[in-house]
């Protein structure tokens, strides 16, 4: 039997990959008349930082500074992804007069990326697309680093609902 592919999750770290997986996400929902709804999540920095530093971050920040902090980061990140989702949804309406993209159709989040990307993923989607390799977000500009460890490949683990990866092509890799 053939799936039946109504709902369409497209997870983005706002990485060129993930500009890359939107187009499948754009093109399955195209060809299925799936919604498709995108997510960023922006990894909480105090969380972040105490994981990469070893020790507890927290506990030197009250917790007024922490929800600040956290709140900048996130507001900053809301607005790069909206303004990320709106060009693409551009382009994608350039090309494609019935692109299934739209700007109300996104959702943004702080946590850890792979657990925020699963629960969202349980709330009646099909598919679950995202892309792979070369994750550098807005946190990674902030921080300027890239974080280590592979989201999408805990994601692959965990998923309940099949995932999609999309890798860069080889001629645009770094």
């Amino acid at each position: 039997m053939l799936p039946n592919i109504r709902k369409i999750l497209y997870a983005t770290d706002l990485s060129e990959s993930a500009r890359h997986a939107m187009w499948y996400a754009a093109s399955l929902g195209r060809a299925h008349n799936a919604d498709v709804t995108v997510l960023h999540v922006v990894p909480d920095v105090v969380d972040y930082m105490s994981e990469e530093a070893g020790l507890d971050i927290e506990e030197h920040f009250s917790k007024d500074q922490w929800e600040h902090f956290n709140t900048t980061v996130r507001d900053k990140a809301a607005m790069a992804a909206h303004q990320r989702v709106r060009e693409t949804i551009r382009n994608c309406m350039d090309g494609t007069p019935d692109c299934p993209l739209h700007d109300q159709d996104v959702i943004v989040r702080t946590g850890r990326p792979a657990d925020e990307i699963l629960k969202e993923s349980k709330k009646g989607y099909d598919l679950l697309v995202m892309g792979t390799h070369g994750r550098r977000s807005l946190m990674d500009n902030i921080l300027g680093e890239v974080m280590l460890g592979s989201v999408a490949g805990r994601v692959v683990r965990r998923s309940e609902i099949p995932v999609l990866t999309v890798r860069l092509p080889p001629e645009q890799r770094d």
